[in-house]
């Protein structure tokens, strides 16, 4: 093994007792541990009551890399998403408080790319935003009990177009959003 090889092993052992020593501490709520088998540090975040915050890995030059995991303080999952080299970089998942899925989301490179889809806390799909054209052409659907009742086009975020898909459901919401807002 080169002189060089020998420094670095040492170092990475260093790393990985002093991530140790920080866990096991138990006052820290940052800890960072080398990782052999990723060759990359693990960075751990924990709630004032112990309970891991969030999770994620950091490359040799210290970015995001693969993947990060964010909890609710109650313990449930708040999101998954994945990194490469300090940017975003395919499928991530958000979650609503029970458990199912909030939203789902999907990057290239650190760009927003492909159809993301938002869900309320019982499931029922509420709004898409297509990205295929990239972030220059946004695609808004909206959605009422699974039926798309309305779209929106914006391009470099200014409105372009606007289309009711279903007009019934479009008045009934408008009636009630007006209804709402209107004080008491």
């Amino acid at each position: 093994m080169s002189n060089f090889a020998s420094i670095v092993l040492k170092m990475k052992k260093l790393l990985f007792i002093v991530g140790l020593a920080l866990t096991i501490e138990g006052s820290a709520q940052i800890t960072k541990a080398f990782d052999f088998q990723c060759a990359c540090t693990v960075v751990t975040n924990r709630y004032d009551s112990g309970k891991k915050s969030s999770e994620y890995h950091e490359n040799s030059d210290g970015k995001k890399d693969g993947l990060e995991t964010v909890w609710y303080a109650e313990g449930g999952k708040q999101y998954e998403r994945n990194w490469s080299n300090g940017k975003l970089d395919g499928t991530g998942i958000h979650y609503h408080r029970n458990g199912n899925v909030y939203y789902e989301e999907q990057y290239e490179k650190g760009n927003k790319t492909g159809v993301w889809k938002f869900h309320d806390e019982a499931g029922d799909l509420m709004q898409t935003i297509d990205y295929s054209h990239g972030t220059s052409k946004e695609v808004h659907a909206y959605y009422h009990a699974g039926v798309k009742f309305f779209e929106q086009t914006l391009s470099n975020g200014k409105m372009v177009s606007e289309a009711v898909h279903n007009q019934d459901i479009y008045d009934q919401l408008k009636s009630e959003a007006e209804t709402n807002g209107k004080p008491q």
